[in-house]
Order: C-alpha cells, then structure tokens, then sequence
C-alpha cells in the first residue's frame, strides 16, 4: 500500500461530527462526558493486512498492543457471535470495544437480541472510533447501552436492561486486548459486571419460577399475620446492644460452644438452619430468621419446635407458610421490602419501613439489626466459601451434606476463587460471592462496627477479623436482657390491624371484576379481526398498510389498541408482577421477532396477525393471574368473615365451646397450627368425648415432631371415633408422601446424602408401612452396610463405628419400621453391629446381636458363623455347640465344624473326643472321605489298632470308588 493511501487512511473522513450528533440523541450522558472532558486520542492507527484500521496502544508495562486482530480486524466479530445463538433473546456485554468491530457485527447478525452494553475504560480510545468508524448503525441502535469513562457504575448504566437481566440469559464476552491494555481496570469491571449480572438473574430466575409460589405464600400469611407483629415494632430498642449474627458454615463447629456466654450480653440472631446445632450446644438464640419459600426448610427444625419457645421469629413476608403456622403464635415478627407487592400489603397493615431484599437468612440477619438499631455486628459460621474440610454445613444442621468438588475453576473465570479470613485462599462459588458483595455493599453505608469471628471462611470487606472469643471478651461484657426486653414488647404491642387491608382487598376485588370484563372485550375483538384478516386474505386481497384495511376493522383494532391501553395503565400490574414474569418473557420475544417485519409493506399482514396472536396471549396471562388473585382474595375475606363471626360469639358467652371448636377447625383447615392448639388444648379438658380434638391435637404434635404424644392423641381420638382410623391412616400416608418429595428433592442436589437419610427416615417415623420409602431406605441401608463392611475389613473401625451405631439405634428405636424392612437386611445390620462389638472385645453383646439377627433371618450365613466363632472363641462350648447344632439344621455345610473341632481334639490327644466328632460330621456329610482316615488315625494313636485298620479299609475303599468313577468320567 504506498504512502498517499496511507495516509488518506489516517485522515478523519467525517465520521466523527455524524457520530456525536448520534451520540448527542441516544447517549446523551455520554456525549457530554466526551465534550465536557475533551480526551486526548490514545493509540496510534495503522492499516491492517485487509486495509481495514487498526489501532495499537501502550499499557503501563510499555508493552504495545493490538487492538484488533492484524490480518483483519473486522473478523472478531465472529468469535464472538461464535458464541450467541442466532435466536438469542437477552443480552450481550462487551467488555472493552476498541475501534468497535465487535458490538456492529453482533447488532447486526443477532437481530432478536434485546440489550447489548458496550463498555470502555479509556475515553482516548472510544474517541478515536468516533473519528475513524462509522459507528452510525451502533449508536443509532436503541438495544445499545454505552459505558464509557473508568469511573462507571455498573448498575446504573444496565439499568435499562434491568428486566431483561431478569428476564433472559446473558453473556458476558471479554475484548483480550483491552484486558492486555488495562488489565486491574478490566478485571475490576468484571467483577462488578458479574456481580450486578448475577443478583439480577438470580433475582430474575428465582421470582420467575418461584414466583407463584411467593404470591400464594403472602396471602396465605393473611391468615395469621394479624395475630403477629412486624419487627419495625421493636425499632432501635436493642440500640448500641452487639448482636451476634450466627450462620451455618462449617466452621461454626469450632467455635459454637462459646455462644452460651453470649446469651445475656447480646442479641443472638440465627438462621433457621442452625437452630438444632445451636441448642444441641445449650445455646439459645434471641431471634430465628426465616425466608425460604419451600416448606422444606421448615424441616430444618421441626425437630426442635417444642424447645424454641422463648425464641422470636422474624420472616419474609414471601416465607413458606409451614414455618409461622408451626412458631409459638405470639413470637413472629414480619419484614417487608420494597417490591410492589410488598409495600402494597405491608401499607395496607400500617407499616413503615421497607427493608432491602434478602436473598438469604443470613441476609435478614442483616437487616434486622439495622431495624433493632444493634452495633456492633458480630458475625459468626458466615464462612462465604469452603475451607479444607469437607462438610457443607455445621453438625447438627438437617441440611449437612459434603463441599462441592467442582467450586474451583483451573483459570478462575469466573471468580471462584476468594481470600480467605487468614490470608489464604479459598474455594467458593457464585452464590457465596454475590452473598458476599451484598455484606460489603452494607456495611460499606453503614457507620457501624462489623466483627468477622468466623474461624476459617472468605474475608468480608469492612469488617475486623477477630476471634470470638476476644470479641465476647471485648464487646460482649454488659448484661442486655434482650430475651426479657422482647417479651415486654411483645406483650405490650399492638398486633396487627386487618381492617384497611380488608377493606382494600374487597376493593381490589371489584377492580379485578371490570379487569377481566375488558380483558373479555379485547380478546373478543382480536378474534373478530383474525377471523376477518382470514377471509381477507381467502378472498385474494394483499393488505400493505393499516388504511388498506376495511374500516370495519380500522375500528375494531382501534378500540383493541384502547382497551389494551386501558389495561397496561392498571396499576394491579405492578403489584402483581412476581406472577407474570414468565408471561412478560415470551411477550418480549414475541415483541422482539416481530419488530423484524416492521415498516416492510408486504410483510404488513403478517406483522399485524403476529400483533394480534401476541395480544391474546399477553390477555391470557392476565386472566390466569386475575383468577389467582381472586381466588386468593375470596378466601382471604371469608376467612377473616368467619373469625370474625367466631370470636363475636365467643366473647357473648354464646356456645363457647362448641364455637371454639368450630374456630379450631377453621385453624386446622387453614394449616394455622399455632393458633389451633392452645384452643385445642383447652377443649382437651371441656370436651374429653370428642375424637376430633384428639384427632387435630394429634396432627399438630405430628407436625411438631412429638410423636409419642401425637400416637397417644390419636390413640383416643379412634378409641371415641372409629371412623377417624381412616383419617389418621390418609394423614400418615400425606406426610410420607411428603417426605418423599423432600428426599426426591436432595437426590437431585449434589452431596446431600445425609438430608436424602433424614427425609426417608423421618417420613417412615409417620408411615411405615410407606413401600416407596420402604425401598428408598433399604437401598440406602444397604450402600451404607457395603461401606461400613469394607471399613471393618480393613481395620477402619472408628470409621464403620458411626454407620454402623446409627442403623442399629434405628432398628432399636423404630420397631414398627423395623417389622416392615426386608428380614435379610436388617439382620445384616445386627451382623455389622455385632462383628463392631467383636472388635471392641464386647464379646457378650456381640452374641447377644448375632442371635437378635438370627431371629430376623435364620438362614444368614455369616451370622450364623459369626455366632459360633465367637461363642467358641469366647469358651462358651456348650452354647457353640447349640449354635452349631442350629445352623447345621439350616445348613448342612456347618458340619465341617465338627471336623474342625476333631482336629483340635486331636491335637490335644483327646482321641475319643476327637472320633465323635468326626463321627458327628461324618453322618451328616459322608462324601468326606476323609473323615474316614482321620478317624483311622485317632484309633491309632489310642492304640486300637484293629478299629483303626477298619477305618483304614473304608477309607481306601471310599477312595478306589472315588478314583474309578473319575476314570469313568474321563473315558466318557
């Protein structure tokens, strides 16, 4: 290429006054940076192998580099779009641009794609695009978000691709060179980018497929959160009091003992997982936090329900319904955010604080501290990530299971690695990593003190290492009474007052009424005009353009175009948004694919056919979440109708027990535990012949793990009611059922073994006769009892031990599971236990197990030789003997014992002795030849030499009979 042309390459063709009047109408922040700044042009262009531009620049090491690939720069483009599917709905981002190749071939070659963010860190370097490229296509595209400048705040500029964040899925591609060129500053875009990426996905996914079940749980709490508090009520009464938040890392093991000082001298939040490891340790938090809408995760105490007492509850308000229909009904604080939804109900009740939103428990942690005003802010198990050892959570806790192995990726990408409280560093994962962002995010606008005495865990910025026990020594030295302080206020403060909220909820339902008139008026409509468009088009008419329409159908899409105004203007919309994510997502889509025959005359009919099908469907959406909402409502106001009615009667003296009854069952039906039972305990006295109370106090002590109470309650609930056998049998056969989903659930989730355990353990404690459970636990038992034979093979007692000892203590304990298992199984579990107590030289307990298993299953060979060995090796020859004289019954292979016992006889001298046994095994397996000669030789030795030559005889002709038929055999 000679220098004229070079040089003509160089110079600006004009390109940079179009761009920024470009810039000035699509980006107009951006365009202001780049006037008020007036950057210097970085870099120094040169043509490339194709003649296209290239641009070359320095980084701080001095090391040049290319911006662009040197033969042709354009064709990066495609590396890229290598990796978006054509049909790709979300968004791209473009960390660094460079002369900007890439972000033009993406928009242009992926039309559907609905966001794509350009970042850049150096304006010198986006200004000389804006010189020398003609950016007119990208700049002039709406789907373009620009951040350009090294101070970006990554939120605000994907703002406006916030829902589809939500929405769709994303990719993230990184421009190499400008990492070459900047390589902190781009490393710290990506983590930033990562993590706004990922809250808002998570966030996004999470609502979107639980979104239903978020919306059903928060009506369903309407039932109950009048007889309640929100935790706003106790705003900054714990002011300047520590708070220690305790979470369920592993590494709570190592310190959890040292809560018990702690228990008056601060207040004491904990996640609900950790409740049992926390009592287990005689530890009793101040607070529960709760926030999973699954009510799985009531399961993560259930067991301890009766214990929790004296221990306050605080939810979110999308929590599953089982855990504050089961807490003790006085001690539930609520929390609300500020999704519409949210702050509509939480209004509606008179609150006035809108917290943040939490993800998790330990985030709710958080956050009510700041509302109890506590400082400083301990935090304890927040381990953030996985130390060296193994487990996924604390002992104790349902939910133990083992770390991932896969957390850790060779190059990092993804920033799963994270430094450690130590100073090491340490696996982790996205989750860990976005709960991590949020802690510092907190803290960084808080001005209170936050304390890391996690031992072992990621660090968390802002806040001091310390261990705990200084931090008790150092902060948690006054007396608080926090435990005496909530009760005074919950006592004192107001519950909840349902009235504006009902009153409002009939409001909304008459509004839901007209909404769903015209919701019936527009799909009407949309169909009227399809079917027209359809003989339009049979007829041969080629419509190009609205006016070519009929004006029948002008009209009728005119007031389409109305009515669907009228109903995006709803404000219900908003509120009710959780419920028409998905139906948002593919109105998107649809809205995206058919912005592609936009503005092209002879693909006007089919744009307006696509508009029309995209309408119904949106209508379609809107229906199936009106008749939710309506549901809901319904139930709801005829819910609080007949309280109301109940309560009235009550308070008259009017059949007191009978409307008391009758207010229970309304409980009962409603899955309002809590309140049921103390009117339940009460009627238990009154009205002592009513199998029904028995019955509902037997389902709730079910619920709340106490099962010997639950059985007895049951057990007078049928003796006064036959008929409620059925019911007690179908609500067993209910919660098996149950369980059986939750361990379905953890065998899906990778190393959760032990929660699979517990649920099928637990199910079988309420149905054991279950068969699906029956042949879960069976095929876990029998896993369990390979492992732990292998343990004790090799000598690895203490590692069988643990194994081993559960199974037993289960049989034990659940005798009605027990009768209902395979008989071969459990009497290996006896077997593994007994050979246990054999190496622990419990020689008479180990008998005393090989004889229990026998009972099981008589025919278990290796019980029943482990019987006889061990009575033999232990003396007791008479009980061997009879041990032996049972098995031999079974099975005739056992008779070789008296053959092993001749032997030993015979080497004692003991000849006679030693012939009867033989004599013994002989009779029962006289194909031994062999036994014949031995004999010989006990006469023998005894000196009785014609005995022993008769033996002698048999014996040889025992082995000529033996010899000819193998010859015999041979010859044929």
């Amino acid at each position: 290429m000679n220098k004229d042309k070079i040089s003509a390459m160089m110079t600006p063709p004009g390109f940079y006054d179009a761009n920024m009047a470009l810039l000035k109408d699509y980006h107009p922040r951006i365009w202001q940076i780049i006037t008020d700044t007036a950057p210097e042009a970085v870099g120094i262009l040169y043509p490339a192998q194709n003649g296209s531009l290239n641009l070359t620049v320095t980084n701080k090491e001095g090391k040049e580099v290319s911006l662009h690939k040197k033969s042709d720069p354009e064709s990066e483009a495609d590396d890229f779009l290598a990796n978006v599917p054509t049909n790709h709905t979300g968004f791209v981002a473009m960390l660094g641009m460079g002369l900007g190749y890439a972000p033009l071939g993406i928009l242009e070659k992926r039309p559907l794609l609905q966001h794509l963010a350009v970042f850049e860190l150096e304006p010198g370097i986006f200004l000389q695009a804006l010189k020398h490229i003609d950016l007119s296509t990208l700049l002039s595209n709406r789907k373009l978000i620009l951040g350009i400048g090294n101070e970006i705040s990554v939120s605000e500029v994907l703002s406006p691709a916030s829902r589809t964040l939500q929405l769709e899925g994303s990719n993230v591609f990184h421009h190499l060179p400008s990492f070459d060129f900047n390589p902190s500053g781009y490393q710290a875009l990506k983590e930033q980018v990562f993590a706004h990426l990922n809250s808002l996905n998570v966030g996004g996914t999470t609502t979107r497929i639980l979104g239903r079940e978020f919306f059903n749980n928060r009506f369903k709490h309407i039932t109950t959160i009048h007889h309640h508090l929100l935790l706003e009520q106790l705003r900054n009464e714990f002011a300047d009091v520590p708070a220690i938040l305790v979470a369920g890392g592993p590494s709570l093991d190592k310190n959890i003992h040292l809560l018990k000082q702690a228990r008056d001298k601060a207040v004491i939040l904990a996640v609900d997982t950790v409740l049992p490891a926390l009592l287990d340790n005689g530890v009793f938090p101040h607070f529960i936090t709760s926030i999973d809408p699954n009510n799985l995760t009531y399961e993560k105490f259930a067991d301890v329900i009766p214990e929790v007492k004296n221990a306050s509850l605080i939810c979110s308000s999308w929590v599953n319904p089982k855990t504050p229909q089961n807490f003790p009904a006085q001690q539930i604080f609520w929390t609300f955010t500020v999704k519409p939804m949210e702050a509509w109900l939480n209004s509606l009740i008179g609150g006035k604080i809108f917290t943040g939103g939490a993800s998790t428990v330990a985030h709710l942690n958080l956050i009510a501290t700041d509302i109890l005003g506590c400082d400083p802010i301990i935090f304890v198990g927040q381990d953030l990530a996985y130390p060296p050892q193994t487990a996924s959570h604390a002992k104790g806790t349902v939910l133990q299971g083992s770390a991932p192995t896969d957390t850790l990726q060779p190059d990092n990408t993804e920033g799963q690695l994270v430094k450690g409280i130590d100073g090491t560093t340490l696996r982790t994962n996205r989750s860990f990593l976005s709960m991590k962002k949020f802690f510092e995010s907190a803290i960084a606008q808080s001005n209170k003190k936050y304390i890391n005495a996690t031992e072992g865990g990621a660090h968390i910025e802002g806040t001091t290492p310390l261990s705990l026990q200084e931090t008790l020594d150092t902060y948690c030295i006054k007396e608080t009474a926090a435990g005496i302080r909530i009760q005074k206020q919950i006592k004192s403060a107001k519950e909840i007052d349902p009235h504006r909220l009902l009153n409002e909820f009939g409001n909304t339902l008459k509004k839901t009424k007209k909404l769903q008139k015209s919701i019936a008026e527009a799909d009407k409509l949309c169909k009227s005009v399809q079917h027209e468009l359809k003989k339009s088009a049979k007829n041969g008419r080629h419509v190009q353009s609205f006016n070519m329409l009929p004006s029948k159908i002008q009209q009728k899409i005119k007031e389409i175009d109305l009515l669907h105004k009228k109903l995006d203007n709803s404000g219900i919309w908003r509120v009710l948004e959780e419920i028409t994510m998905d139906g948002l997502q593919k109105s998107e889509r649809d809205r995206q694919a058919i912005a592609t025959l936009e503005n092209d005359p002879a693909k006007y009919s089919e744009w307006l056919k696509q508009n029309l099908i995209r309408l119904i469907n949106i209508n379609k959406v809107r229906k199936e979440t009106l008749n939710l909402l309506a549901e809901n409502l319904n139930r709801i106001l005829s819910f609080h109708q007949q309280e109301n009615s109940f309560f009235s009667k009550i308070n008259r003296g009017e059949n007191k027990d009978q409307n008391r009854l009758k207010l229970a069952r309304l409980y009962m039906e409603e899955g309002n535990y809590s309140l049921a039972r103390p009117i339940l305990e009460k009627l238990q006295k009154t009205m002592p012949q009513c199998g029904e109370i028995f019955f509902s106090m037997g389902c709730i002590e079910a619920l709340h793990s106490e099962f010997e109470e639950s059985a007895e309650c049951f057990r007078k609930a049928v003796t006064i009611d036959s008929e409620l056998s059925q019911d007690a049998k179908n609500f067993h056969k209910k919660l098996g059922d149950e369980f059986l989903a939750f361990a379905e659930y953890f065998k899906t989730q990778a190393n959760r073994r032990p929660s699979v355990t517990y649920m099928v353990k637990k199910g079988l404690r309420f149905a054991p006769n279950h068969s699906h459970l029956l042949y879960e636990l069976e095929k876990i038992i029998k896993k369990d009892i390979k492992l732990s034979q292998s343990s004790l093979d090799i000598g690895n007692n203490q590692d069988a031990a643990q194994s081993i000892n559960s199974w037993y203590d289960f049989l034990v304990e659940q005798k009605d599971v027990t009768s209902n298992l395979n008989l071969e199984l459990v009497s290996e579990i006896y077997l593994n236990h007994g050979r246990l107590l054999v190496k622990e030289k419990s020689y008479p307990e180990a008998v005393a197990d090989f004889q229990k298993g026998l009972e099981f299953y008589p025919e278990n060979y290796d019980l029943n030789r482990s019987l006889i060995d061990t009575l033999f090796n232990t003396g007791d020859f008479n009980g061997a003997i009879e041990a032996l004289n049972g098995a031999i019954a079974i099975d005739s292979e056992f008779a070789g014992y008296w053959e092993i016992i001749g032997d030993s006889l015979q080497a004692n001298g003991q000849n006679e002795d030693a012939i009867l046994a033989y004599e013994r095994c002989f009779t029962i397996q006289p194909e031994n030849s062999n036994l014949v000669k031995k004999i010989g030789d006990c006469y023998m030795a005894a000196g009785q030499l014609e005995a022993a030559k008769e033996a002698y005889l048999q014996f040889k002709t025992k082995l000529q009979k033996f010899e000819a038929a193998t010859d015999s055999v041979q010859y044929s």
